[in-house]
């Protein structure tokens, strides 16, 4: 992944499921939970409220597109 390739960054609440291999968040604006690659993000940030964390995620506009999110 270079970091000179086009990014989408979007707010959203970080599931508390994860593997190796990706993260799971819910995009707030449709509700849609989404699986996202970590090899395909290049930053999170998060911050616990109650029971749940919100935060932003930086994501290629690669997997941006191919999750409907542009």
């Amino acid at each position: 992944m270079s970091r000179d390739e086009p990014t989408y960054t979007m707010a959203c609440i970080f599931m508390p499921y994860e593997t190796g291999l990706a993260v799971q968040l819910i995009d707030p604006a449709s509700g849609e939970q989404l699986w996202i690659p970590y090899s395909q993000v290049h930053e999170m940030h998060g911050r616990k409220i109650g029971e749940r964390t919100e935060g932003t995620i930086v994501m290629t506009e690669w997997i941006a597109k191919q999750k409907g999110l542009l």
